[in-house]
């Protein structure tokens, strides 16, 4: 408790003195926070260390809420012009922590995190199916109007006992928070950030994991925006994941998938309005992960993952076999006969093209042109075995590409010659090749098809 303390001792008055921050010219994404982000992306694979936003950004923050609870509408608090804001309103946010009988030095780390967030628009839900009352008698010593409690009688399943506080939530969006996690203190502001900018009805942030005091930290997962073939492949938005509170109440978590509860929830929703949010928000403490893992097989969230990815392809009379990989939470989608034929959203499936030293030397390029996983060893996985994923692609290599039937002709047009000939004129103009190979797939992505990178499809030099 101590460490947010000694933070709130030094805020006193100087709020009101805080110039807000310019919002104009959104999407505002770098700043100084972001900056020493992208620098720790550039040393992903060198030693991680979390960075809490400087001490004026959280003021500053602190400052916006304080103009929006006096009353200031938001583009007045943000500045912002009110083309820039998709939404108008200020959103409450409902966070929903489940427990029974858990760890109350944990419990509390949680809820501090939770109460100590810039942005105040948010009530704290206690979901307790506890039989002792040590959760109600620690919350005694929070007098704090944001928190409610609900005690829940009986032996209620986590699905049902989250679907039974988001309906008594007052808030425009839910989410969770596990016993244990911890929230940055900025989380909540981000997340109403990006909630003006686009009006997303589901947000989820980067995430890294932390010690059970919430002192060291590691494995940073900085993920992608929305890519539904990766989804298909591993299920990377994990936390923090914000909801609009209609659409998960028609979708509602469901006690048959526990174990991937908001996987599930994920798959069946509309993707159409999902935002991002790259800043790392939430910290995955192990007291959390050990927790959850007690009294639960081994494998039983990985059979959860597979028993909602099977459900979402019958739903949608799609013929696929779902497999899992050597990697934990990777999956191989065996579309029948194939992907062109059971999936018409897809115009191009790219693959990796090695070197005989086995190191990656193409196949997926990124909006810059770069090789993605450049000189990479063909087992390397990263973070969250990104690199061994299945995912949608910028661009692809045509010296290691399959295209669909209807695009054939488009692909002889700009990149001149069909696979075998190409393949076999791979020493010509490697520049030259590139260059093409992404021009024929902006093509591909302008008539709306997706471009699909299969790691498992292999060119080798």
């Amino acid at each position: 408790m101590s460490v947010w303390s000694e933070f709130s001792k030094r805020i006193g008055t100087v709020r009101q003195n805080i110039k807000p921050p310019d919002l104009k010219g959104i999407p505002q994404v770098i700043g100084p926070r972001r900056q020493a982000e992208k620098k720790a992306g550039r040393r992903a694979r060198q030693k991680y260390e979390y960075h809490e936003p400087e001490a004026s950004v959280l003021l500053n923050q602190r400052a916006v809420w304080d103009r929006l609870k006096g009353g200031e509408k938001p583009e007045e608090a943000l500045e912002a012009s009110v083309s820039v804001l998709k939404v108008h309103h200020v959103p409450k946010i409902s966070v929903i922590v489940a427990t029974y009988e858990p760890v109350i030095r944990y419990f509390e780390q949680t809820l501090i995190s939770v109460l100590s967030q810039t942005y105040g628009g948010f009530e704290l839900i206690i979901a307790d199916t506890s039989l002792s009352g040590s959760v109600r008698e620690t919350l005694d010593h929070y007098r704090d109007e944001r928190i409610r409690y609900y005690s829940v009688p009986g032996n209620k399943g986590e699905a049902s006992l989250i679907n039974d506080a988001a309906y008594l939530a007052d808030g425009n969006y839910i989410c969770t928070v596990d016993v244990g996690d911890l929230l940055t203190q900025d989380a909540l502001y981000e997340v109403f950030l990006y909630i003006m900018r686009t009006g997303a009805e589901i947000l989820y942030t980067d995430e890294d994991h932390c010690d059970a005091a919430g002192r060291r930290f590691d494995q940073p997962n900085r993920k992608p925006d929305f890519n539904k073939d990766y989804l298909l492949s591993n299920n990377y938005m994990r936390r923090l994941l914000v909801i609009r509170k209609e659409l998960f109440l028609a979708l509602r978590l469901r006690e048959a998938f526990d174990g991937a509860l908001t996987y599930d929830l994920v798959l069946r929703a509309p993707k159409s309005e999902v935002c991002h949010v790259p800043h790392i928000l939430y910290h995955v403490s192990s007291a959390s992960s050990d927790s959850k893992k007690a009294g639960k097989e081994p494998d039983a969230q990985e059979a959860a993952e597979k028993a909602a990815l099977e459900d979402y392809f019958r739903v949608r009379s799609i013929r696929a076999t779902v497999t899992s990989s050597s990697r934990k939470g990777v999956y191989r989608i065996r579309y029948k006969p194939g992907i062109f034929a059971c999936r018409s959203d897809v115009g191009v499936l790219g693959g990796r093209i090695l070197s005989r030293t086995h190191k990656v030397v193409g196949g997926m390029f990124d909006a810059d042109g770069r090789v993605m996983y450049e000189g990479w060893d063909e087992a390397e996985g990263g973070p969250m075995n990104r690199a061994l994923s299945v995912q949608n692609a910028f661009a692809v290599d045509a010296r290691c590409m399959q295209v669909r039937p209807e695009l054939r002709g488009l692909f002889e047009e700009i990149v001149g010659k069909p696979g075998d000939e190409l393949l076999a004129d791979a020493g010509g103009d490697p520049v030259e090749l590139k260059r093409r190979s992404i021009l024929f797939c902006g093509r591909v992505r302008e008539l709306g098809y997706l471009i699909v990178w299969d790691p498992s499809f292999i060119t080798v030099l």
